[in-house]
């Protein structure tokens, strides 16, 4: 088959399996975050800084072991435009980790107790004040600026308030940010282009998030949701209703960009045991419901990542259109998934990680023979595994691929 071919055999597999139809074989969609920079020699702080590097090591992958669709340029973050912003809510790979060390998120509130009143009444003033500064340093001169006193002060006002060394140096390192964004960027999509070109489909769009995680983890963090959710629970679904808007806005502006009809939502904060089912349906469930189907009606195909155990929550899912929506699963009962989504909705990941990077191949293999003999019958499933793969033997990948192929096949 021609690259262009193995493109159209793959879309059409694609979209017959999310309209559950039943395919001559399971669609590989195995997706991978550092493990091209680990067989290939690429360490992860070369990858962030190194963009070249980092795209020669996600096509030799794809070349090699050739998956369904392409898992993209994630070369996790790019290094240098986070050191120019000094983002404080993370750290990564020679910034308070070794040099093999995948992206860590630092939790903490940046709405604290007591100041929803002041963001609800100035979100652009907070956000300025407060919000900005605890997220990313270079934002602290901002944030120190009378901006009242700036109003009045005539043509005098502006420059009095930002032609200041403190703020002049915070504006060139938010310029440099941006070019390496920009170089950054360009990498991403000449990696795209390439993948395209040899035959693997772009299965993912952009991301957006829940409207209850945006609240949970970018606002309040998870101490901070837990005590609003029995002290202030009007206070959570006020921002939820705000925040429904964004997370609407967000997916429809990806695809607008790219093209991708693929839009993905990750799930942090909804999963079995976090909250109750009781909160799940009244503070979770409905959002995203209205996600889902605003943006089905836009013609975008909602993949929602549902991380984390799922498996109670599996009665909300089945409520949504036939046919049009993918749920990738970190941690379910796969049987229990086919019996209350199938004929409903697309079933895709599910298999253990962990299996791929310390089992032993024998097992991984007899692992894909039973996800095959109870998710493939009737269609409506994709391969995946729990979460994007990192280090691993490269035995047990070669094992895995092989695997879904030879048990894949109807």
């Amino acid at each position: 088959m021609t690259p262009a071919e193995k493109y159209n055999e793959r879309m059409n597999l694609i979209e017959d399996t999310i309209s559950l139809k039943e395919t001559h074989r399971v669609l590989n969609a195995v997706r991978v975050d550092s493990y091209p920079y680990h067989e290939y020699g690429v360490t992860i702080r070369e990858a962030i800084t190194d963009y070249q590097k980092a795209i020669d090591a996600y096509i030799r992958f794809h070349r090699e072991f050739q998956p369904d669709v392409a898992s993209g340029f994630t070369a996790q973050v790019s290094g240098p435009a986070l050191e120019h912003l000094d983002i404080r809510c993370l750290r990564w790979a020679g910034h308070g980790l070794d040099d093999n060390s995948t992206i860590q998120y630092i939790e903490y509130p940046t709405i604290e107790d007591g100041e929803y009143d002041e963001f609800f009444n100035d979100p652009a003033g907070f956000a300025i004040r407060k919000w900005l500064p605890r997220m990313a340093g270079v934002f602290e001169p901002f944030s120190k600026i009378d901006y009242l006193k700036m109003m009045c002060g005539e043509y005098r006002g502006p420059q009095s308030a930002f032609c200041t060394p403190p703020v002049v140096e915070a504006c060139k390192r938010i310029i440099a940010a941006y070019e390496e964004l920009q170089k950054f960027g360009s990498y991403a999509r000449k990696c795209g282009t390439i993948l395209k070109e040899e035959g693997f489909p772009a299965f993912s769009g952009g991301t957006s998030y829940a409207a209850f995680d945006m609240l949970a983890d970018c606002l309040r963090g998870t101490f901070g949701i837990m005590t609003d959710l029995m002290d202030r629970p009007e206070v959570v679904k006020r921002c939820c209703d705000m925040f429904m808007e964004c997370s609407v806005q967000m997916s429809l502006d990806a695809y607008r960009a790219s093209g991708n009809k693929f839009q993905w939502t990750m799930l942090h904060k909804g999963f079995d045991g976090f909250i109750s089912d009781k909160m799940y349906a009244e503070f979770y469930w409905p959002y995203l419901r209205e996600w889902i189907v605003r943006l089905i009606d836009e013609g975008i195909v909602p993949v929602v990542f549902c991380e984390g155990a799922y498996t109670k929550r599996l009665k909300y899912l089945s409520d949504v259109p036939k046919g049009k929506v993918i749920y990738y699963f970190e941690n379910v009962d796969m049987k229990e998934a086919k019996r209350v989504l199938g004929g409903t909705a697309c079933i895709m990941g599910g298999f253990p990680l962990f299996l791929v990077s310390h089992g032993k191949p024998e097992a991984i293999r007899d692992k894909v023979k039973e996800y095959m003999d109870i998710m493939a019958p009737g269609g409506g499933y994709i391969f995946g595994l729990s979460a994007s793969m990192g280090e691993a033997p490269r035995k047990n990948v070669e094992t895995l691929f092989e695997a879904i192929e030879l048990y894949g096949k109807k």
